[in-house]
């Protein structure tokens, strides 16, 4: 039986995924790779409110084409997410872009390339973090990121530190003995797929039912989301519930309706589509259909950032707004069951691979069902989890409905694996995964991940990674070496044991 008291102490931090995405999400090498060399600070820098810093980082070019700051490939450095900063400055080429290569210079393969702008605190007091992205064209450039930490103080009063971590003891040596590749890598494991059944939901054909926190709005960002404007696809029936599971509000023909919140009150308010007050309640708000229902945030554009034409906004069943109080954010969360939101993660392209989709599958599924026994959004008044997971890199990167649609392969991976998860001693692994090594990947105890060794997270030779730049935490399976394994002739169980040591195969439900 699966447990839910997972015997591992974790340290606790965000998970550090690097995602690759060309067009069409395409996960693959280019001529275009790149080694950060130096920054003006590497540390969290320190402001007051509304301060600005001046802030650098130097770029090498170690691919094989030119860098150039005009047409169809001009690289530039923008955010990760393709979203707003939260340290955007006037300066800025835009919203999301601080720099770019300069239109009339080329940095040619072995130069370096200096990206200098300003960062312009927020107004509110906290600790914030933005990735960026070096992209040439739509496409991101590997090796090309940074991650800047910036912690506002208000004038006179500083934020209590954010608390260190204990220090580790003294890792051991990773010794992996020289092994002929071909021993060493996937093909010293049997091809049997051997998948131990194990039903703990046999009740829910498609999973336990999950959260996933889509985004958040803090005070002084309410002018840019507010109101959530909500509405059912093809004119669906849906109902508006209270916390409680009281009916506020039943519509007929799937019409848009808004959501606001007064963040000094500790309100929700009900609109209709011309902004018309129809009710206020203090509790949180939750949309669901009498049957499975497709809602659309007309008033969110959450467009992939390889295509600004597309706009993932569309999610199955349930959406609830919900506040937290002691994060001072107001939340928009899918629920769905398990099955339906890993159809819809995108973390690879979905031109991968079918072994590697599966094995990917397997993985992401995992993960969100270690999520859910262990939970990890606990920082609520009763100590509950708030969600189950993020949809952005914190855990793993959600697009919802939208992307279900145009990855036929994705979920064709997921309805073949369904219900089966890694597991280790009967309890689902931490299954971490990342983009690619650099010929090793890196045991979790090594890596920082886990306050001591765990038994399927364990370094491994990885020959597809050998001669390349480390893309990630380096934890468990490197994306793009699952591929290759995948392209040699492996099957998902051999791509998912050799990297998470002695694990099992178990299907859940």
């Amino acid at each position: 039986m699966i447990k839910k008291s997972i015997k591992i102490n974790f340290i606790f931090l965000p998970a550090i995924f690097i995602f690759i995405f060309f067009s069409q999400d395409v996960l693959a090498d280019t001529g275009y790779q790149a080694q950060k060399t130096d920054q003006s600070q590497a540390g969290v820098i320190e402001l007051t409110p509304t301060q600005t810093f001046e802030f650098w980082v130097k770029f090498k070019n170690i691919g094989f084409n030119p860098w150039n700051g005009m047409g169809s490939e001009a690289v530039i450095l923008r955010t990760t997410s393709g979203m707003k900063s939260k340290l955007t400055h006037s300066s800025w080429y835009s919203d999301y872009i601080p720099n770019t290569v300069n239109p009339v210079s080329t940095i040619y393969p072995d130069s370096e390339a200096l990206f200098r702008f300003t960062l312009l605190a927020p107004s509110q007091a906290g600790l914030y973090w933005e990735k960026f992205q070096l992209f040439a064209g739509s496409a991101p450039i590997l090796g090309g990121e940074i991650e800047i930490a910036v912690k506002v103080a208000t004038t006179g009063a500083e934020i209590p530190p954010t608390p260190t971590p204990a220090p580790l003891p003294e890792a051991p040596p990773t010794t992996i003995p020289p092994v002929a590749e071909e021993q060493i890598f996937w093909q010293n494991i049997p091809t049997e797929i051997k998948i131990v059944n194990q039903p703990q939901w046999t009740n829910l054909s498609q999973g336990p039912e999950i959260k996933v926190g889509l985004l958040y709005v803090e005070k002084g960002e309410k002018k840019d989301y507010l109101p959530f404007r909500i509405s059912a696809l093809n004119n669906a029936l849906y109902d508006i519930f209270d916390q409680n599971g009281n009916l506020l509000i039943r519509n007929t023909a799937g019409e848009l309706m808004e959501i606001d919140y007064d963040y000094s009150l500790n309100r929700y308010f009900i609109n209709d589509s011309n902004g018309q007050r129809i009710l206020m309640t203090d509790s949180p708000i939750i949309f669901q259909g009498t049957n499975p229902v497709i809602f659309k945030i007309n008033n969110w554009q959450n467009g992939p950032f390889w295509d600004e034409g597309k706009n993932d906004n569309e999610f199955r069943r349930k959406i609830e707004i919900r506040y937290n109080a002691n994060t001072e954010r107001l939340w928009l969360i899918n629920q769905l069951p398990m099955e339906e939101y890993v159809q819809s993660v995108a973390e690879v392209s979905d031109s991968s691979p079918s072994e590697f989709l599966k094995a990917q599958m397997i993985a992401a599924r995992t993960y969100a069902l270690f999520r859910y026994l262990t939970p990890k959004y606990t920082n609520t008044a009763d100590n509950r989890p708030f969600f189950t997971l993020q949809a952005t890199q914190a855990d793993q990167v959600y697009r919802g409905y939208q992307r279900e649609q145009r990855a036929p392969n994705t979920l064709a991976a997921a309805e073949q694996t369904k219900g089966v998860i890694a597991t280790y001693q009967g309890d689902p692994i931490l299954a971490y995964y990342f983009a690619q090594s650099n010929g090793k990947t890196r045991s979790s105890y090594e890596a920082g991940m886990t306050l001591a060794p765990v038994d399927y997270l364990q370094a491994k030779i990885d020959p597809p990674g050998q001669g390349k730049t480390l893309l990630g935490h380096g934890v468990g399976l490197p994306q793009i070496s699952g591929i290759a394994a995948a392209k040699q002739g492996a099957n998902y169980a051999q791509i998912l044991k050799y990297y998470y040591t002695g694990i099992d195969l178990t299907k859940m439900y």
